[in-house]
């Protein structure tokens, strides 16, 4: 066994006991001053805690400590594992939040904290109900938006304070959309209005002009169609009857005028093949075919089949077909609506348009 020389066991043990003492009286102090300092969260559990280390420490205690242990060897083991147990103590005292955060400095810092989010909350259903009055489309989603937040979705999901704001929230979000779709549809009639107006109706030099007059119509027609459901609106209703209104002016003029064009038109390309072409009658609605294969009921027969789709569109009520001036005629009678009828055609059936009740 070696031997350890008196004096240096002397001397290390004075040390010890020396920085004992200051590391003691510092944890002490400490401790105490942080306990005091600030009275509210974990502090005063931490500072009794670094006091109490600071306690142990001390050379009186440790010296009781190793009496009490049997810590003779090595000499700094009782000061250490005093100072860490008690250190430990402390940080688990904090953690599970002992009576140190039960002061009146904790209870004045929690009130000062419901206070402020109070009044953020306060700030912020303020904005909200100020999206809601708003009542635009981006606006009330905006709401809604903000209403979800994990701060509000409790709240109204159990029908608390801000469920009544919510429901008025979804309501102007509905009114809204509605009228903004009432208001899209009013654009589309503002915007097909001035089309319509420049339907020609004179008497068209080129089959463009006709096909460009009954494009129009049946375009305004499905606008109309499609504001069925919007017609209780009294904005919307009064733009569906102006466009209604200039549509009926038009047609009324054009289409006799375009049957006229049709008929000048094809009468002049034919010429070469020996036919003749003539629209007659009130409102120029029968036109008559005159060629000598006319003769044969099977070339009158697909002759109507290739020209009724078109001649349907114009709205003629007759085709009468002849194979010589003053001969024996065939006529078919073409089921189509009055100049004045709004609707639109899909192939060969046409489909009226009326106004709203």
């Amino acid at each position: 066994m070696s031997q350890v020389a008196p004096e240096k066991v002397g001397f290390a043990r004075q040390v010890v006991r020396v920085l004992s003492w200051i590391i003691g009286v510092l944890l002490i102090l400490i401790g105490l001053f942080g306990a005091i300092s600030d009275p509210s969260g974990g502090s005063p559990i931490l500072g009794i805690g670094l006091a109490l280390a600071g306690l142990i420490v001390l050379p009186p205690v440790v010296g009781l400590i190793r009496r009490r242990a049997a810590f003779y060897r090595p000499m700094w083991v009782p000061p250490v594992v005093s100072f860490v147990v008690a250190f430990v103590l402390a940080m688990v005292g904090a953690a599970v939040g002992l009576p140190a955060g039960t002061g009146s400095g904790a209870a004045t810092e929690a009130a000062s904290r419901d206070a402020g989010n109070a009044e953020e909350r306060a700030e912020q259903v303020a904005e909200i109900e100020g999206l809601v009055t708003e009542g635009t489309v981006e606006s009330t989603r905006s709401a809604l938006r903000k209403l979800d937040h994990r701060r509000f979705r409790e709240d109204v999901a159990e029908g608390g304070s801000l469920r009544p704001l919510f429901d008025r929230a979804t309501a102007a979000a509905e009114t809204a959309k509605v009228r903004g779709e009432v208001n899209g549809y009013i654009a589309r009639l503002n915007e097909t209005l001035p089309k319509v107006e420049a339907v020609f109706t004179g008497r068209p030099e080129t089959e463009l002009v006709i096909n460009l007059n009954l494009e129009t119509l049946d375009a305004a027609a499905r606008v109309l169609r499609d504001g069925e459901k919007f017609a209780s609106d009294p904005e919307a209703r009064e733009a569906m009857a102006k466009l209604r209104r200039t549509m009926v002016q038009k047609q009324i003029a054009a289409f006799p005028a375009m049957r006229a064009g049709y008929g000048a038109i094809k009468d002049q390309a034919v010429w070469e093949n020996d036919m003749d072409i003539t629209v007659q009658g009130g409102g120029n609605r029968t036109i008559r075919f005159i060629a000598g294969m006319f003769a044969a009921n099977r070339n009158i027969a697909r002759f109507e089949e290739t020209v009724r789709p078109v001649l349907s569109q114009m709205r003629f009520r007759r085709t009468q077909y002849e194979w010589y001036r003053g001969s024996a005629y065939t006529y078919y009678t073409l089921e189509t609506p009055g100049d004045a009828e709004i609707g639109y055609w899909a192939g060969s059936t046409f489909t009226p348009v009326p106004a709203p009740e």
